[in-house]
């Protein structure tokens, strides 16, 4: 009894070392995976799908794609491992375990093992390579590192800078002129002292400025330009013969021209010319009071020239801008100063004529000019013009307050007196005139 049950676990013990033999020569030699579990093959084949995530840096074959290359000589019951891929042999945990720690190692190559099986079995007529049919050696694939910011960020230090093309330089042309303006155009209400050139005028009026300067600079020479020209245009219905009245009509033009001498000085001359546009009249008559070159003015000197531009930054508020001053003298100890009156008018003594229509004076002229930036929109300037022939003198001084609401809109206050000896005396006011200006209005700078 001991000896037939002990020959019958003997023919279980041969019978099951012998299939292993099989198993593992089946595997060596063929590369197949046995497809005799109908549940293993079925839980294969319904492998999970992964994402698929490509890199810009990344190049994807697929081998299914490739051409099937196969050993010539076992080509009947061997296929070929795709040349893409290592070749795999599946350990016995993972044939009877695959749901286990290895099945994700075995599930590898299953879909192209199972492919190659497939043509070698039932399609060998789609086989047209073997490996004899390849020449030269295998060439290693170079592993690629997971990023090329090193590669793109790599820097050349060997690189000869003198076969680098130097970009060319941008030499850009040089401004000398520099030039800027300020226009008025305002409602303003008007006044005088009585004994003004154009008395007896006080209404609201239309008030019109425009002023352009410019400045040139280059090495030592120096040259600076000024235009102005200021309008009180007022109705009159008071006059029968004429519907207007002019209370102000001055265009000015004032040049210099120096040499710098050293630091803020210069050697200078300077021409001034004044007249005005408009014609204008005595009321309810004919008579004309002046006109364009009726007066018609003219000073020439020679001297020096001093000028100062400095800025005072605000110390108390930093990020707000600060104050800036511009102050320009010119004293010229030799100068001339011409009038003439090319129509005649009804009094020329207020031009300061004493005889004829014209007149001509040698003496001495000093003219300054001081412009203050109390802030980005408020600003003082202050200009005075004095003139003498050692036997009479002519005085000039003007204030401007410009405060403007925003860009385009702002109030004003001008200020105009003079001083003219040689007028008649005036009993109120005596040689003095003066002339006062509060308007609002459109104001443009550029």
């Amino acid at each position: 009894m001991f000896s037939h049950k002990h020959s019958i676990h003997n023919i279980l013990i041969g019978l099951f070392l012998f299939s292993n033999t099989l198993y593992s020569q089946t595997i060596t030699e063929t590369d197949t995976i046995p497809a005799t579990d109908f549940t293993f093959d079925t839980k294969l084949l319904h492998l999970p799908v992964k994402p698929l995530v490509i890199y810009p840096d990344t190049l994807i074959l697929e081998t299914g794609a490739l051409p099937f290359v196969f050993n010539k000589s076992r080509i009947d019951i061997v296929p070929l491992t795709p040349p893409l891929f290592e070749k795999y042999y599946p350990s016995l945990e993972e044939q009877f375990f695959p749901d286990k720690l290895f099945s994700d190692k075995n599930n590898r190559n299953y879909l192209h093992k199972k492919a190659y099986n497939e043509i070698l079995d039932n399609h060998k007529e789609l086989i047209r390579y073997t490996k004899k049919d390849m020449t030269g050696e295998v060439v290693e694939v170079t592993k690629m590192n997971p990023t090329i910011f090193k590669s793109l960020f790599k820097i050349d230090y060997e690189l000869d800078t003198d076969t680098v093309n130097k970009p060319q330089r941008y030499h850009p042309k040089r401004k000398y002129w520099v030039w800027k303006g300020t226009h008025f155009l305002q409602f303003s209400q008007t006044d005088n002292s009585g004994n003004w050139s154009n008395p007896d005028v006080g209404s609201i009026n239309l008030l019109s400025t425009q002023s352009i300067n410019g400045s040139y600079q280059k090495n030592r020479l120096q040259i600076t330009q000024s235009l102005e020209w200021r309008l009180n245009f007022a109705n009159n219905p008071n006059d029968t013969v004429h519907w207007y009245r002019i209370s102000e009509d001055r265009l000015r033009s004032y040049t210099t021209v120096g040499l710098q001498a050293f630091k803020r000085w210069s050697y200078s001359s300077n021409l001034e010319f004044t007249t005005q546009l408009i014609p204008n009249f005595v009321g309810n008559k004919r008579d004309l009071i002046s006109s364009f070159l009726s007066p018609l003015r003219l000073n020439a000197g020679l001297g020096m020239n001093y000028t100062l531009n400095k800025f005072y930054p605000n110390k108390k508020y930093p990020k707000l801008p600060g104050k800036k001053v511009v102050f320009m003298a010119d004293i010229s100890p030799l100068s001339i100063q011409y009038v003439d009156l090319l129509r005649s008018v009804s009094n020329p003594s207020q031009f300061g004529i004493q005889k004829g229509s014209s007149q001509l004076d040698l003496g001495t002229t000093i003219n300054g000019k001081l412009t203050v930036n109390m802030s980005k929109n408020v600003s003082y300037m202050t200009r005075i013009k004095y003139f003498t022939n050692y036997k009479r003198t002519n005085f000039e001084w003007e204030h401007d307050l410009n405060m403007p609401i925003n860009r385009f809109f702002s109030m004003r206050v001008y200020l105009f007196t003079t001083f003219d000896d040689a007028r008649v005396r005036d009993t109120k006011f005596g040689y003095v005139q003066i002339q006062e200006t509060l308007s609002f209005g459109f104001n443009y700078a550029w």
